[in-house]
């Protein structure tokens, strides 16, 4: 089909250098036309030449075309759909000769070289699956640190709002690329800064900034583990770096769980035999116009309108029986070919009704027929299964974009329809750089190209936004983005008519060697164009599957491990300066760990023993001066007057009052000793608190004007003792002043018996007791009576005139007595030195509990710090093997060399 347009027609070295058309006749035969040219020199007619190499695009250097030419013998005979023009015409049929003879081997030979490559990312993805999964446990019990950086200076002139990815190559640029060793931490940059693609040698003496820590690179370098997040004026980095680590942590493990989803859809994906092309796109950018092209029939609804809300996958109908049907896939159900439940049965009629219900479906299944030759089919290609998905449009709406955006992780080929009048939008931007951290490939399409007045302009354009987008994608601008006007190929019906029915191009098109219809020319060109993208499409599908299908594992492997690795290396280092700080801090705390023991046993002791010793003071104090008050109550001087003999009993009660009240006083002075020597310890216990606990004691406050606020003589008031009559007579008071009589009299008679001898007056006393003896002794009995009577009126008089000498002793006696059996002077020491170590006690305690405190604080903050350290040293050891184990990995990754074909096949 697509060797009528292309036979004879052909463009030579590049669009802009094509030969005039010739008016020759068209040769409509297929793929053993180049053998009856292989010892015919090259022929000055393009009419007569056949099948023959060509080089399609926007023009390509000798080097890449040869390149080209030698990946063609890589697959297994696709060379025959590919035309050439006059000036190859001996290579083209030196290689079909080969092929023809050396294909099977050749085509045994790449596969062998692609499965050993797939099995390689095969097992490296299964490694990265167990690094990120223990990074993600490590993460749970050490979270992971984010590097800090401060936010990097952009360009004011900078235009594109493409965040700065930093992808790792994938060997795709060129020789020797596939050995890259990333110096340190630095991947090779392709950013929007750059107009085209650093070469590997660049990167390498590409010096890395200093000091790494504070690098703002380090966190644009994260494609995979980025965190991206926006919340007002706040720069992601800046967003990222005020949460909290345990935040980050959360978001990092996200990120770790959906690399791990997208590693396991890779997985499968290389693990697959089939290819998936994703034709996505922006709305009308005519996506399903341009599939129709491509299958040369009109399978899928076109319209002006968008038409397609539902993801529409195209498959050969060999894989279903070789029956021509559509099955629409239920919602939430996983799609199964020989199980009918999981969908509903359609023809290809009701297929416009079926795309546009996306409340009942989400996807379909179209299985179609495509009856051309497998050299020029998609679908029918002899090598892999293809199946050709046409996407809704990008910005339709929110569910679908985020639909399209998971669904490209399972896609090996993603073909992106630009409106040539629209270029390139914002949801198209996100979409490509989401895709960027995979696919270093991706084949634009530009549709539409037709109606652009100035195309020149149009195309400089669309390639300045591919140079930003996807810098490799630009570097291979003339295989990889074509501009072309898929309206213009002519298809067929959707239902198949007959044997023409599946859109053979001669059918529409008429005679295209034609060359007086100007109009026709035009269609030709158009044709041409769309035939060159076919072509590289082609091969870019079938014969560099490697590139398609492997290229993006390879990509993402290497830029996941670039990610873990320098996410490795800033956690090593944290975990090692974390255990250089904790070890250093656990050295610091040991002595004073001892300290805090050895000073809570010596503070308790001291604290303990001046406690005692206040309270043993206070205590003897109080004892020995209510025992000196009481017992010499009776001896003091009271200002109590005596009232006379007939108020004698008043002023025994007031005198008793005024000894319980001196005694009370005395209770009085003690607790104002007491409060002295309170006051005295408890600034003691502070200045110790404040020497071995902290400045928290300064805030202690004691008052103590609160002290024994309770009545103080209650004890003595409640003293009851009664005044006898016997009271007023103390019979040892007399006795001690008849002593002191008897001495007097002594001394009054020695004096009456020297006096008168000295003066001559011992005459009269001897006359005197003469005239005693002359009285009788009756008169001696009548003078009894009456001296007695005078002696006892005597002693009365005198001891009622000694009652204020001997009421207080004898009222001291009893009041001692009584008080000694309510043993008061005991129970006010002990009351008076109780207060005392009640209130000794609050700041002894305060400082005890201090001291405990303090040791389990810095226990507790020992046994943390000996836990930080187990874990610091776990950490560091585990992101160490990490670093290890990602660079041993990385370096696996880089040594799959997708580009270079096997040995003998170049």
């Amino acid at each position: 089909m697509s060797q009528d347009y292309f036979s004879g027609n052909g463009k030579g070295k590049a669009r802009l250098h094509q030969e005039p058309d010739s008016d020759g006749d068209n040769d409509h035969g297929h793929s053993d036309a180049p053998t009856s040219n292989h010892s015919s020199p090259p022929p000055t007619n393009s009419s007569s030449s056949r099948v023959q190499y060509m080089t399609v695009g926007n023009g390509m250097a000798s080097e890449h075309a040869a390149r080209l030419q030698s990946m063609l013998d890589v697959d297994s005979g696709y060379g025959g759909s590919i035309a050439g023009d006059e000036r190859s015409m001996s290579s083209a049929a030196a290689w079909d000769m080969a092929m023809h003879h050396d294909r099977p081997a050749s085509g045994a030979v790449h596969q062998m070289w692609y499965n050993a490559h797939r099995a390689t990312l095969g097992r490296s993805i299964n490694k990265v699956l167990e690094l990120l999964q223990n990074l993600q446990e490590m993460n749970a019990s050490w979270p992971a640190h984010y590097p800090s950086v401060q936010r990097a200076r952009r360009d004011s002139s900078e235009h594109s709002s493409r965040p700065a990815f930093a992808h790792a190559h994938t060997g795709m640029e060129g020789k020797g690329s596939s050995s890259f060793r990333n110096p340190g931490l630095r991947r090779a940059m392709t950013t929007v800064e750059d107009g085209s693609a650093e070469s590997s040698r660049a990167a390498e003496n590409r010096s890395t900034p200093e000091p790494r820590l504070v690098s703002p690179q380090i966190a644009q370098e994260f494609s995979i583990l980025k965190l991206d997040l926006k919340l007002g004026a706040l720069h992601q980095t800046e967003l990222v770096h005020s949460l909290e680590k345990s935040s980050i942590a959360s978001l990092l493990d996200g990120k770790i769980s959906s690399s791990i989803k997208h590693l396991l859809a890779l997985r499968e994906r290389i693990e697959d035999t089939a290819s998936k092309v994703l034709i996505t796109g922006d709305l009308n950018a005519g996506k399903s116009t341009f599939c129709n092209a491509l299958l040369r029939r009109k399978v899928l609804p076109e319209d002006q309108q968008p038409c397609t809300a539902i993801f529409c996958e195209v498959l050969d109908a060999r894989e279903n029986s070789g029956v021509e049907e559509v099955h629409a896939v239920h919602k939430n159900v996983p799609y199964d070919r020989n199980d009918e439940s999981t969908y509903d049965v359609f023809s290809l009629k009701e297929l416009e009704n079926i795309v546009i219900d996306n409340e009942t479906y989400t996807q379909c299944k179209i299985y179609v027929k495509d009856s051309r030759s497998i050299d020029e089919s998609l679908l029918n290609n002899g090598v892999v299964d293809i199946a050709l998905i046409d996407a809704p449009g990008l910005n339709s709406d929110t569910t679908k974009t985020t639909a399209i955006f998971a669904r490209q992780e399972e896609i090996d080929v993603v073909v992106f329809v630009v409106s040539a009048a629209n270029h390139f939008t914002q949801s198209a931007k996100e979409f490509i750089w989401a895709a960027a951290a995979e696919k270093a490939y991706i084949f634009i399409v530009v549709n539409g190209f037709d109606v652009i007045r100035d195309k020149k302009r149009c195309e400089k354009m669309v390639l300045d936004q591919v140079a930003g987008l996807s810098p490799r994608t630009h570097k291979e601008s003339s295989e990889l983005v074509h501009f072309v006007s898929s309206n213009a190929i002519p298809v067929g019906p959707s239902p198949p008519g007959g044997p023409g029915g599946s859109g053979s191009s001669s059918g529409g098109s008429g005679d295209p060697g034609d060359g007086d219809d100007k109009g026709k020319g035009k269609d030709l060109d158009k044709v041409r164009d769309f035939e060159a993208l076919e072509q590289s499409l082609r091969r870019f599908v079938l014969e560099k599957r490697a590139r398609s299908k492997l290229a993006p594992a390879r990509t993402y492997l290497l830029n996941i491990l670039n990610d873990v690795n320098t996410l490795a290396n800033v956690n090593q280092e944290v975990a090692q300066s974390e255990l250089e700080r904790v070890t250093q801090e656990l050295k610091e705390l040991e002595p004073q760990l001892e300290s805090s023991r050895r000073a809570k046993t010596e503070v308790s002791e001291s604290v303990d023993a001046n406690v005692e010793e206040t309270c043993k003071d206070v205590y003897d104090y109080t004892r020995n001066t209510l025992n000196s008050a009481i017992l010499h109550s009776g001896s003091s001087h009271y200002d109590v007057p005596y009232p006379g003999i007939w108020n004698a009993f008043q002023y025994a009660e007031d005198l008793k009052e005024a000894m319980l009240s001196r005694i009370a006083d005395s209770v009085s002075n003690c607790e104002e000793y007491a409060r002295r020597k309170t006051v005295y310890g408890v600034n003691a216990i502070k200045q110790l608190g404040i020497l071995h606990v902290g400045d928290e004691f300064q805030n202690l406050q004691f008052r103590p004007d609160v002290m024994f606020r309770r009545k103080r003589d209650a004890l003595a008031r409640q003293v009851d003792i009664p005044t006898e009559l016997i009271d007023f007579v103390d019979w040892t008071t007399l006795l001690q002043r008849q002593e002191k009589f008897a001495g007097t009299g002594m001394a009054l008679t020695v004096a009456g018996a020297v006096v008168p001898r000295m003066i001559g007056m011992n005459t009269w006393m001897d006359q005197a007791i003469t005239a005693t003896r002359i009285l009788s002794n009756e008169n001696l009995r009548q003078l009894i009576i009456p001296g007695i009577l005078v002696a006892a009126v005597a002693a009365s008089a005198y001891v009622l005139q000694q009652i204020p000498n001997s009421l207080p002793p004898r009222l001291a006696t009893k009041i001692s007595t009584q008080l000694a059996e309510l043993d008061y002077v005991h129970s006010n020491s002990s009351r008076i030195s109780s207060s005392v170590r009640k209130v000794l006690r609050i700041p002894a305690d305060n400082l005890r509990v201090g001291l405990d405190q303090s040791l389990k604080d810095l226990s507790a903050k020992r046994e943390e710090t000996i836990k930080v350290k187990g874990e610091s040293e776990r950490a560091s050891r585990y992101f160490l093997n990490l670093i290890r184990q990602s660079d041993g990995e990385r370096a696996r990754v880089e040594g799959v060399d997708l580009e270079t074909p096997p040995v003998g096949m170049h």
